[in-house]
């Protein structure tokens, strides 16, 4: 089969079916992803720029440069170890290769890794060719070739695509053993040769390049954009990228593979959206809408990349204006696609409905509209689209898509079109776990949007700083908002992306809208006669046992409801809100809902959908009702309420949640609702109890209490609050009048944070170093997200066929996939601080779930009793802790 007159690199496998059926050669999957590459490239005036912005060469060589490494991601399969691995294949390869030679043991042919590996011998083979032969016994010799520094971040990136870039000084030696026929490591390393020469020829020689040149610095995203054009060229059938097995000329065969087959999977694939040319910011809005005076300043952007921060108050549009400004990106070619980030999973959830429509607003073609987080596959109108995604008939309405490729994985869902995620999505970008760099593709090709970026946890910020830093880097655009954001985290954050020139002024315009770029700009903010209306909400502050409404004041929240109000109670506690709720129900009649994070998934999403019904925007009216709620209202929910009444938190939050007072104009309220009223639950004395562990800054609770405790005639008047109120409660300097239990608490909360923020820096130090963890690596939640609820609980019910679901659902029935789907969809998240109550009756897996199983009682009613505690969970209540 092998002739003298084909190159030694051909006679090795790329891709083999696990029977050896099948096999395709290796140079030729290695063009089919460069023909990947290369379509990619002229498709995306993005991706050109980033890899060309800071290159000191033309953008034809740059290209050249891509396209020659992209060709070598592979480079570590030109191993007998690795060919091995299909032994079959190899065989019929080298028919008689095998008779009478040593071979590798199976031990070191299962253990073979061909990316760390490529990027040894690639090292190996780069220091032969510039005369730099490292000795028999050490690759890592002093004496490097000069252009080394060049060529080394190129071949880590490329050889790193199956999840981990690992820096080559950290590379293992992939020597074949002493014990092996010393011929096949000639016949390998010719091979790897004479592919790089052929590379030259195919790719840097029409650029006037060759392999003496030095090559530009890469872009941060070449990892990423090397995986994704792997796995899409790796998408073999009949049509596009068939196995080939026979010799051809590499440059035939990849220009028929650029021609034909690579934009085809590219179309498939989803990746590349057109925008269409910006109309302006009333093409965002409903046909009857103004735009408000702060989203037409959006136009006077400069439409290149760079930082906005849009600092407005709750419910005057900043998501329309983001959008509008990610628009104008990507119209003019600076973005391939937006990312919008938001706290929890509610607030994800609530803004991909949001988005649906204006996503054909911005793109042509049914965009891919994609939502990454724990449970988005779950998410009905996510679940809806990738339905219509699969669909073979054009819909005629032409409806957002949710491509069947990008759906299949969180990592891929940053490659859509619109991106829809929870922040802890974004921030693993830049920690080490597996594919990460996908992740970092994503959020570089797009316009990044970071709402409610108030609200995140303090240690969250210093990943939020290093996902910037990137952004910038990748030649990105970040666009931040907020209503309440204090002018120290401004500072920070601006620092990240790398502007010096943010001052920390706290008496600075509100509404504003801050640029951060390569030239000056200066912020904008509105004229006299644009600023919002001032609206003024009546305080109405009462200290009381465990800030619990006591029996006057739930006899009032009835009257308001019988009377026809719209009622909110918010709570920092589930457990207050369940017993709320549960007083309240056995007052009256008038109905009273509760909502809560502790449900099973498939519950919270049912009483999601309700409270949206009830009190959004096109609520139900017709009668009084009252919503008994927890955090899970206080972002992003467009919720009205007539009168609110909530625990004390920090100013910044309690600002949201009084953003859900008369958030929309009416022509009426009930009578003694027609003013903003918000009663605000404080403690009897300087002890905040579970609150101060919720919210374990105690300095700014105090801060927050002593500003009420301070306001002019019990109000408070937006939008001057937002100024006013928050860089009071969060300045730096102590007001010298903090009671010592205050202080106290505030240093711990200091200690934890700091804590917090080293583990996550480090994790990003020793990115290159360590063995890449799992999304849901506990190393990985414990920087990325709140434990306050830590732990997930699976309630489930003994039977005589086995272990079954609350609903009835029996494990034993299901498969790989459904067993996965159920597990989600039943799954509680509770706090951290239960753990030592629930290791005593539960079950816990490899995963940490916690396998709580119940008896019921009575309908819908089901118990644990223990010891000392006991557990009930209801759909309506949630899971309670009842002794």
């Amino acid at each position: 089969m092998e002739s003298l007159t084909v190159p030694e690199y051909v006679w090795y496998w790329g891709k083999a079916e696990k029977d050896a059926g099948g096999y395709h050669l290796l140079p030729y999957h290695c063009l089919d992803v460069a023909a990947v590459a290369a379509v990619w490239w002229d498709a995306s005036p993005t991706i050109r720029r980033s890899f060309s912005s800071h290159a000191s060469c033309s953008e034809v060589q740059s290209r050249a440069w891509l396209l020659f490494f992209v060709a070598l991601h592979d480079y570590g399969k030109f191993d007998l170890r690795f060919q091995l691995k299909v032994r079959e294949v190899w065989e019929k390869l080298h028919p008689l290769a095998g008779q009478g030679a040593s071979l590798p043991s199976q031990f070191d042919i299962n253990q073979y890794q061909h990316g760390e590996s490529g990027l040894f011998w690639f090292k190996k083979d780069f220091f032969a060719l510039n005369g730099c032969e490292p000795t028999a016994d050490s690759l890592f010799i002093d004496d490097e070739p000069l252009q080394w520094s060049n060529w080394k971040p190129w071949v880590e990136a490329v050889t790193g695509h199956h999840g981990h870039v690992k820096q080559a000084e950290y590379a293992s030696d992939a020597s074949l053993s002493v014990s092996v026929d010393g011929r096949f490591a000639e016949i390998d390393q010719t091979a790897r040769k004479e592919w790089l020469k052929a590379l030259e020829q195919l790719f840097l020689r029409p650029a006037g390049l060759s392999l003496d040149n030095a090559p530009p610095p890469p872009s941060p995203l070449l990892a990423g954009f090397c995986s994704v054009s792997d796995w899409l060229a790796s998408r073999c059938d009949d049509t596009n990228f068939s196995f080939h097995q026979s010799p051809l000329s590499i440059s035939d065969y990849f220009t028929q593979k650029f021609s034909q087959d690579a934009p085809a999977i590219l179309a498939f694939s989803g990746l590349n959206g057109t925008a269409k040319s910006y109309g302006g910011i009333s093409d965002l809005l409903p046909a009857i809408a103004t735009p408000r005076p702060l989203q037409t300043k959006v136009d006077q952007l400069p439409l290149q990349d760079g930082l906005t921060i849009i600092e407005a108050p709750t419910g005057s549009g900043k998501t329309e204006a983001a959008l509008a400004h990610a628009w104008r990106l990507l119209a003019t070619g600076q973005a391939d696609s937006i990312i919008f980030a938001l706290p929890t999973q509610a607030t994800a959830n609530a803004m991909l409905g949001r988005l649906e429509s204006l996503a054909e607003r911005i793109f042509t073609n049914s965009p891919n509209l994609l939502l990454a987080h724990g449970n988005a596959r779950f998410n009905r109108t996510f679940t809806d689209l990738k339905r219509r995604g699969y669909s073979d008939v054009a819909d005629p309405d032409g409806w957002t898509q949710c491509g069947e490729w990008l759906a299949e994985s969180r990592k891929r869902v940053f490659l859509g079109q619109i991106g829809v995620c929870t922040i802890d999505q974004v921030l693993i970008s830049v920690l080490p776990v597996k594919h990460r760099f996908v992740r970092g593709l994503g959020v570089g090709r797009s316009v990044l949007i970071v709402d409610e970026v108030h609200a995140y946890d303090a240690y969250m910020y210093g990943l939020l700083e290093e996902v910037l830093r990137q952004q910038r880097q990748c030649g990105g655009s970040a666009i931040l908002l907020s209503a309440t954001l204090p002018a120290t985290l401004k500072q920070q954050l601006a620092a990240a992306w790398g502007d010096q020139r943010t001052e920390c002024n706290p008496s600075a315009a509100y509404p504003l809208l801050t640029w951060l770029g390569n030239v000056d700009f200066p912020p904008i903010s509105l004229a006299r006669h644009e600023t919002p209306k001032p609206v003024t909400v009546e305080i109405e502050a009462l200290r009381l046992e465990g800030m619990e409404p006591d029996q006057t004041l739930l006899a009032r929240l009835v009257r308001a409801a019988e009377s026809g109000a719209q009622v909110a109670v918010i709570c920092n506690m589930v457990n207050d809100a369940q017993r709320i709720a549960a007083a309240l129900r056995e007052m009256t009649s008038a109905p009273v809902g509760l909502f809560h994070a502790r449900y099973r998934f498939k519950d919270r999403q049912i009483r999601e959908s309700e409270v949206i019904d009830c009190f959004g925007p096109s609520g139900k009216r017709e009668q009084g009702r009252i919503l008994v709620a927890t955090q899970v209202v206080e972002q992003s929910l467009d919720l009205d309420f007539d009168w609110l009444v909530t625990q004390l938190c920090p100013v910044d939050l309690l600002f949201q949640r009084m953003g859900r007072l008369h958030r929309h104009p009416r022509a009426s309220r009930p009578a003694g609702y027609d003013k903003p009223v918000c009663t605000i639950l404080l403690p009897c004395e300087c002890n905040y109890g579970y609150t101060g562990k919720i919210y374990a800054d105690t300095r700014v609770l105090w801060r927050t209490e002593q500003l009420l405790a301070s306001a002019s005639a019990g109000q408070v008047t937006f939008p001057a609050a937002y100024r006013e109120w928050i860089e009071s409660a969060y300045q730096e300097k102590s007001w010298g009048t903090e009671p010592d239990l205050v202080i106290a608490g505030f240093e711990k909360f200091k200690d934890k944070t700091w804590s917090k923020t080293y583990s996550a820096k480090e994790m990003i130090r020793k990115a290159f170093e360590i063995t890449p963890f799992s999304d849901s690596d506990e190393n990985v939640t414990a920087v990325t997200r709140d434990d306050e609820m830590g732990l997930t609980v699976i309630p489930v019910i003994d039977s005589p066929k086995g272990r079954r679901f609350l609903d009835g659902g029996l494990l034993g029935d299901l498969d790989e996939f459904r067993r996965a789907e159920e597990l989600a969809l039943n799954s509680i998240n509770v706090p951290a601080r239960w753990s030592g109550w629930l290791k005593a009756l539960c079950e816990i897996d490899d995963e940490r779930r916690y396998w709580l199983t119940m008896t019921e009682q009575g309908e819908g009613c089901y118990v644990r009793e223990g010891e000392k505690v006991a557990f009930r969970y209801h759909c309506d209540t949630g899971l309670e802790r009842v002794k």
